[in-house]
């Protein structure tokens, strides 16, 4: 309802561009590498966040496609970097390994894409200024899955502490193992491909928290 709110408002005097945030959570159990041309459907999703934000990806497209609103969907796949909420898998992890400390977490066989936000960034300021990218939908991943477990284990390695209990926490019964992009229309649309590989990104992030967790 806030997307539709928002639009509304903006139907009187468009923006240049109207950017919705979207979600990889969208596409539900469908099968990585995920595509833009998948129809998802609301039924399939069990979030109320996922259910949300597929029915504004779909408002968006559909105004565009009957008012021409200029309007653009980004769907994000799991943006990271300084500064995150605590409560996030990343800092929760990097937190306990500079804390030195024992957490409990999966098997780690997940499979996630991470995009840094320097990079998110980019693609919505590209998103504003390209006409092109009206009215479509568009994932934004570096589209080069990790195994959860290599990254806990990255983590550690670079912290140079803490103790994952690796098993301790069960799966979810609809925690999706393979999490991500196709990215070909970002490419090809925005002239977009993610600049910060996920080492570097997950170093800087990692000097972040020090320098918060030292305060």
């Amino acid at each position: 309802m806030g997307c539709k709110n928002l639009i509304e408002v903006f139907l009187k005097k468009p923006p240049q561009t109207f950017v919705q945030i979207g979600s990889c959570v969208e596409y539900g159990f469908l099968k990585s590498p995920q595509k833009e041309n998948y129809k998802s459907d609301t039924k399939l999703l069990k979030s109320t966040y996922g259910k949300a934000k597929l029915l504004s990806s779909k408002y968006v497209v559909n105004i565009f496609n009957k008012k021409n609103f200029p309007s653009v969907v980004l769907r994000l796949y799991l943006a990271y970097g300084p500064k995150q909420d605590l409560n996030r898998f990343l800092p929760v992890v990097i937190k306990s390994c500079l804390k030195n400390e024992k957490f409990p977490c999966s098997n780690g066989n997940q499979l996630r894409d991470f995009t840094h936000v320097n990079d998110v960034v980019d693609a919505i300021i590209r998103s504003l200024l390209i006409k092109e990218a009206r009215g479509k939908i568009i994932n934004i991943g570096c589209a080069k899955p990790k195994k959860i477990k290599n990254i806990i284990n990255d983590i550690k390695k670079i912290s140079k502490g803490g103790y994952p209990q690796f098993g301790e926490v069960k799966l979810r019964k609809d925690e999706i193992l393979k999490l991500y992009p196709d990215t070909r229309r970002a490419k090809q649309i925005l002239k977009w491909k993610p600049k910060i590989s996920f080492q570097i990104g997950l170093k800087k992030t990692i000097n972040s928290y020090k320098k918060i967790l030292a305060k």
